[in-house]
C-alpha cells in the first residue's frame, strides 16, 4: 500500500513531534496541535494502518505511536523540510571557515566542535589516512635566519613552514635548497626517504650540506602530521542527556565504533561524494546497527577523492534537518576551498592566502 497525502502529513507530524519531545505521540494531539481538519478517530485509524506498514510503533500499551527506522528513512527522503540556517549559525559556521585550511586537522577539529554546539549532538571529524605525496617544493628567503618552506601536494593542498636555522643563510642557499628538495624528495612518502636518497640530497646541497639535518627534520614533520588518520571526537557527553542514552552501555557502543578506524574507511569508500550518508538506528541497511541512535556524516573530497568526513551522532529522533543543513553548508565551503588549491595548482599558482601556515 502506497501512502498516501494524508498519511504522509500524519506521518511527518509524528517524526516532528517526536524529534521536539521526546515522547510518543498520539492522535488526541495531532488533532489539537497540528492544524489537521480530522477527527482523533480517523487520525488513530490512520496512525493503526501507519503502523500495519512498519513506518510506526507502540513503544508500550499506551495510544501514543513513535517512528521506525522506515518511518524516519521516508521522512527524510521525502517529508522533511529544508532547513534554513540563522543568522547566528551561518556566522558560527564561516568563523570556522575562515581558517583557510591554515591546518586541515585544526580546521576539521574546530569545525567539529562548532557543528556539535549548534545541534547539541556528539560530533566527530574524520581525518582518513592518505597516500598524497609531494608534487613539488618551493621556497621563499624570508632574512638571514629564516626561508619558508612550501609543500604542494598532488591533490593541489598546498602547505607551508617557516624553518628558522642558527647559522646565517642567503638567497642562493634557498634556492639551491628547492632544487635539491625537488630532484630527491618529490614525489616520495617519509617511510621512502632512505639513506641514500638523504645523502644524495645533502651531495645536491653542496656547500649547504651542514643545512641538511635542520631541513628534513622539518621535512618529516610535515609529512608525519599530513599522514595520519584522526578522529576527533567533540562532546560525548551530550549522549547522556537524552534519555536514550541513559543505558551506558549503548554509549560505549558509540564510542567503540568512533574507535574503529576499519569500518570508518569502509564506510567512506561507500560514501558518494558530495551526498549525506545518514544511518538510523536498527535499520535492515544499516552496517552501523547501533539500537536508538541516528548516524549522520559528510565526507569532504579533493575532486574525486574522498580525504574525510565530519557528522554528528544522537539519538534517532535527532533533528536530522538541521544536521543537514549545518553539514551541508560547512563541506560546501570546505570543499570550495580545496577545489580552488586544485584550480590554482594547475595554473601554476600559489596563492599565499590558501596555503596553509605552521609557524
Amino acid at each position: 500500500m502506497e501512502l498516501n497525502d494524508r498519511k504522509k502529513a500524519i506521518l511527518k507530524t509524528i517524526v516532528d513531534s517526536y524529534i521536539a519531545l521526546g515522547e510518543p505521540v498520539g492522535s488526541k494531539y495531532i488533532s489539537e496541535s497540528s492544524g489537521f481538519n480530522l477527527s482523533s478517530a480517523t487520525i488513530r485509524n490512520e496512525m493503526s494502518e501507519l503502523e500495519e506498514m512498519g513506518y510506526l510503533k507502540s513503544p508500550h500499551a499506551s495510544a501514543g505511536r513513535v517512528p521506525t527506522a522506515l518511518g524516519y528513512r521516508t521522512y527524510i527522503d521525502s517529508l522533511m523540510e529544508r532547513y534554513f540556517l540563522s543568522i547566528e549559525e551561518l556566522q558560527l559556521l564561516d568563523d570556522v571557515l575562515d581558517y583557510k585550511l591554515k591546518e586541515f586537522g585544526k580546521l576539521m577539529e574546530e569545525a567539529s566542535r562548532a557543528i556539535g554546539d549548534m545541534t547539541n549532538y556528539t560530533s566527530f571529524a574524520f581525518m582518513s589516512s592518505t597516500d598524497s605525496l609531494v608534487d613539488r617544493y618551493e621556497t621563499l628567503f624570508v632574512d638571514e635566519h629564516n626561508f619558508l618552506l612550501i609543500m604542494i601536494y598532488k591533490e593541489g593542498i598546498i602547505r607551508n613552514r617557516h624553518v628558522k636555522l642558527q647559522e646565517p643563510i642567503d638567497k642562493k642557499m634557498v634556492d639551491v635548497t628547492r632544487t635539491a628538495l625537488n630532484e630527491t624528495l618529490a614525489g616520495i612518502s617519509a617511510d621512502e626517504i632512505t639513506l641514500s636518497v638523504i645523502l644524495g640530497f645533502e651531495e645536491r646541497l653542496g656547500k649547504y650540506k651542514s643545512f641538511a639535518s635542520s631541513i628534513l627534520r622539518v621535512i618529516y614533520e610535515m609529512l608525519g602530521s599530513f599522514d595520519s588518520e584522526k578522529v576527533h571526537i567533540d562532546g560525548v557527553t551530550k549522549l547522556l542527556s537524552y534519555p536514550e542514552f541513559f543505558n551506558v552501555s549503548k554509549v560505549q557502543s558509540v564510542l567503540n565504533l568512533l574507535e574503529e578506524r576499519q569500518r570508518f574507511t569502509r564506510m567512506l569508500k561507500n560514501a558518494l561524494p558530495g551526498q549525506t550518508s545518514i544511518f538510523i538506528g536498527d535499520d535492515d541497511q544499516n552496517e552501523i546497527a547501533l539500537p536508538d541512535t541516528g548516524f549522520v556524516f559528510h565526507p569532504i573530497t579533493i575532486g574525486r577523492k574522498v580525504i574525510g568526513a565530519i557528522g554528528v551522532i544522537g539519538p534517532k529522533r535527532m533533528d536530522y534537518k538541521k544536521v543537514i543543513a549545518s553539514l551541508n553548508y560547512f563541506v560546501s565551503g570546505i570543499t570550495d576551498t580545496l577545489n580552488d588549491n586544485i584550480d590554482s595548482n594547475d595554473t601554476g599558482e600559489t596563492d599565499n592566502g590558501k596555503q596553509e601556515n605552521e609557524e
